[in-house]
C-alpha cells in the first residue's frame, strides 16, 4: 500500500511523482540521490520516456553529467533500494530504470480470501442410543481466513 504512486504531468514530456499515502514527492538531489520532498520543486521534475519495450524511464529534469550530457535516470536495485542517477551502471537500457505504469483502479484490491475446507467423513460409533434426545449440534462450515503478505525483496 505504501508503494502506490502517483504520476501526473507536469508540462510536455515533463511528469512529477507523489507517494500516494504519504503525499511527498520523489526528488533528486544534486548528488544523484533519491529522497522524499515535503514540497514540489524543480529536484522533483522528470522526463518521461517511453521505451520500444513499453517500459517508461525517468530521468532528472534538471541534473545530469556536466562532462558527457548523461542524463541520470530513477533506478532500483534487485532489493527496491534506489539507485544513485548519477552512478555509471545507471543508464536507459539496463533493467533497473524500466518501470511499468499501472493505471487506477475503479475499486479495491481484494486483500484476503476465504477457504472451505473439506470435512472428513467420520463413521458414526455403534453404540445404544441414549433415552434423552441430544440437542442437535450446529454444523458450521470449516472457514479459514487467509491475508495476503507482501514481501519485497
Amino acid at each position: 500500500m505504501l508503494s502506490i504512486l502517483e504520476i501526473f504531468a507536469v508540462s510536455q514530456g515533463i511528469v512529477g511523482i507523489r507517494g500516494v499515502f504519504s503525499n511527498k514527492f520523489l526528488a533528486m538531489s544534486k548528488k544523484g540521490k533519491l529522497h522524499a520532498s515535503a514540497r514540489f520543486t524543480d529536484d522533483c521534475k522528470f522526463k518521461e520516456r517511453f521505451q520500444e519495450n513499453s517500459y517508461n524511464t525517468y530521468a532528472s529534469a534538471i541534473y545530469k553529467t556536466e562532462k558527457t550530457g548523461r542524463e541520470w535516470y530513477v533506478a532500483l536495485n534487485k532489493r527496491g533500494k534506489a539507485k544513485r542517477g548519477c552512478s555509471p551502471r545507471v543508464k536507459p537500457q539496463h533493467i533497473s530504470t524500466h518501470f511499468l505504469p499501472r493505471f487506477k483502479q475503479s475499486e479495491q484490491p481484494e486483500l484476503s480470501f476465504t477457504v472451505t475446507v473439506p470435512e472428513k467423513n467420520k463413521r458414526p460409533p455403534h453404540l445404544v442410543k441414549p433415552k434423552v434426545p441430544l440437542p442437535a449440534p450446529r454444523k458450521k462450515p470449516n472457514t479459514v481466513k487467509y491475508r495476503l503478505k507482501f514481501r519485497f525483496g
